[in-house]
């Protein structure tokens, strides 16, 4: 199947049909990940609030980290009524060519970056690996 390939090959499946087939990421993102009808199928989940809520701030910074782009990653967190509990959000910019994404590593010296990390020692992942 093509999109578990490039899925496989690039860490994205919109990386390799940008680089081969010429589509317009940003059109894509509009087209299917932001058409997704999501609403209904992710509704907000107490227990995760809570256990976010439960993170002790003065410690830790909670940040979003995502491969998708901004606008699908942002829509996520607010249908699960999360979105206020994080202070960033580190994604993959559809903008710029070419994309930075997980599982490559300046996609997680970005996120570090971004977060404000002084090191990779500073941070811990909480996340579904492949």
């Amino acid at each position: 199947m093509l999109h578990q390939k490039y899925y496989q090959d690039y860490g994205l499946a919109i990386s390799g049909l940008v680089m081969h087939h010429k589509v317009d990421p940003l059109e894509y993102n509009r087209e299917v990940d932001d058409a997704l009808p999501l609403d209904g199928l992710i509704t907000p989940n107490p227990e995760l609030r809570q256990l976010l809520e439960a993170i002790d701030t003065s410690k830790v910074k909670p940040w979003l980290f995502t491969n998708a782009h901004i606008t699908h990653g942002q829509r996520v967190v607010r249908l699960l009524e999360i979105d206020d509990l994080f202070e960033g959000i580190t994604f993959c910019d559809y903008r710029k060519m070419p994309f930075i994404c997980k599982p490559h590593r300046e996609m997680f010296e970005k996120a570090e970056a971004e977060a404000g990390a002084m090191s990779p020692q500073d941070c811990y992942f909480v996340g579904k690996h492949r």
